[in-house]
């Protein structure tokens, strides 16, 4: 079961192509997929579980519990071999660091994409936030696996230890692929069924792009709630000041605008700081940059110039 869920990859998982032709044919793949999990449940003789799994939803709701199962065991494996190894470099010790955090990040995530699925349906109004809340929260669990591997990518001896990690990472990020593929096949279907049109990159709109958000750049004006400007002029001179400043896990966009000028920084987004929103004067005018670097000896999770948890407009 376990490797059915983590080796069968129904499309691209980057992709979630909107076409209606390839909808109906990813749809008809995952009805195959669905019959042909419950039919190795059923041969597993476990009766709970076989009781459980009735529709698409309810095996994606099984794909995702047996992931954070695996992310499970690769993050005992880290701290098991940040115990026992002898040797480890300063550089790798930040790497495995930063690994655990990439990891609890994803069973967060994980956690968040199993009780949409749980509320899925229920708003009938909400069908394409929704849709893309999953989406979007799946690719961050792939994203999560290929940075902590990242970090182990330069020099022999980092070689090393990232090998110790790979199977296991990379059978997560399979797992996380094939999870949201199976997500994109569910929502696009019940999309087209709904008769909504889904958002088209011909649109110029990126896919995991929110209807609300969408709107929102549409309109032409957006009132921020902060004001950076490197020249005092705003409410902070730092974008890290104005990220401190920010409410915590809020449930609404909170709007920074960056004005025009150079910010030599590494802002750090801190996990709780949610639906962040950061609008420049344009790229050549607002930017943001820093010196730390993979080749001074910087892991490539810290080495980000922005990172963690925010939302970043073209205009910056």
């Amino acid at each position: 079961m376990k490797d059915l869920l983590g080796g069968v990859v129904m499309e691209s998982a980057g992709s979630c192509n909107k076409r209606k032709k390839v909808i109906l044919l990813t749809a008809f793949a995952s009805i195959l997929l669905v019959s042909a999990l419950i039919g190795i449940v059923v041969g597993v003789n476990h009766p709970e579980v076989t009781k459980k799994v009735k529709t698409q939803k309810d095996v994606i709701e099984l794909a995702v519990n047996i992931t954070k199962t695996a992310v499970e065991k690769n993050y005992f494996q880290i701290k098991k071999l940040m115990t026992t190894r002898k040797g480890l470099t300063q550089r790798e010790v930040r790497a495995l660091h930063d690994c655990l955090e990439m990891i609890s990040d994803t069973l967060e995530e994980l956690e968040q994409v199993e009780k949409g699925l749980e509320e899925y349906h229920t708003k009938k109004s909400l069908l394409q936030q929704h849709a893309n809340d999953l989406k979007t929260l799946m690719s961050s669990t792939i994203t999560d696996q290929e940075t902590c591997l990242d970090g182990f990518s330069h020099g022999d001896a980092d070689k090393k230890v990232r090998k110790e990690l790979e199977k296991g990472q990379e059978r997560v990020e399979k797992m996380c692929s094939n999870a949201l593929a199976m997500i994109c096949n569910m929502t696009n279907t019940d999309l087209l069924t709904a008769g909504r049109r889904n958002l088209q990159v011909e649109d110029n709109w990126p896919e995991w792009l929110s209807v609300g958000d969408r709107k929102l750049l549409q309109s032409g004006t957006v009132t921020p709630n902060a004001v950076v400007a490197a020249d005092g002029s705003g409410d902070y001179k730092t974008v890290s000041a104005a990220v401190a400043a920010a409410p915590s896990k809020s449930k609404t966009r909170y709007v920074i605008r960056i004005k025009a000028g150079v910010y030599r920084e590494n802002v750090d987004v801190p996990k709780g700081k949610t639906n962040l929103m950061f609008i420049g004067d344009g790229r050549k005018n607002t930017i943001i940059t820093a010196s730390r670097s993979v080749k001074g000896g910087t892991t490539t999770f810290e080495s980000a110039t922005v990172g963690n948890h925010l939302f970043l407009l073209p205009h910056l």
